[in-house]
């Protein structure tokens, strides 16, 4: 009985520390939290509490995200009529690309190869992204570097939970 109780136990153990590998990315996940150091140094919402968002992994390489401020204002008219503040305001608020996707197992990133964006200018870039599973279904990604290839320090730490794999 003694083995019995030492095997489950280990078998709890081993189960906790499930070694997550580049596959378990794969699925589609929701934008839970998204923070980033204010000025003293301590995390504050980037746009405020109830960040919108989804990101998709999926098994043959592809990713897309899009991710939104809660709090943009209603435009009223169709988006191609907004007026220079209203347009900005709106764009803004979000953050959205899609293209392929590498993971490094070994240093615990993932690389994002941008093929098309909100802005042109991140399109041919790749985003790299530090990851870790707090729990097998959910996923923190924090920003290792901007879209100019440039280390962040401190950079937007972002929490997502499994919707689907």
């Amino acid at each position: 009985m003694p083995h019995l109780v030492a095997a489950l136990a280990m078998a709890v153990v081993v189960g906790v520390a499930h070694a997550h590998t580049a596959g378990d990315i794969v699925g589609t996940w929701r934008l839970v939290s998204m923070v980033r150091a204010d000025s003293a140094g301590q995390p504050a919402p980037y746009w405020d509490d109830h960040p919108s968002g989804l990101i998709i992994y999926t098994a043959d390489g592809h990713v897309a995200a899009q991710l939104y401020d809660s709090r943009r204002a209603r435009l009223g008219i169709r988006w191609e009529s907004a007026g220079p503040e209203a347009a900005r305001a709106a764009y803004a608020g979000l953050i959205t690309y899609f293209g392929t996707y590498s993971v490094d197992q070994a240093a615990g990133t993932v690389r994002h190869a941008v093929e098309g964006a909100m802005t042109p200018d991140w399109i041919g870039t790749k985003l790299v992204r530090a990851f870790r599973f707090v729990t097998p279904n959910r996923l923190e990604l924090r920003v290792v570097t901007d879209a100019t290839g440039r280390p962040v320090t401190n950079g937007t730490v972002l929490v997502w939970e499994r919707v689907r794999r």
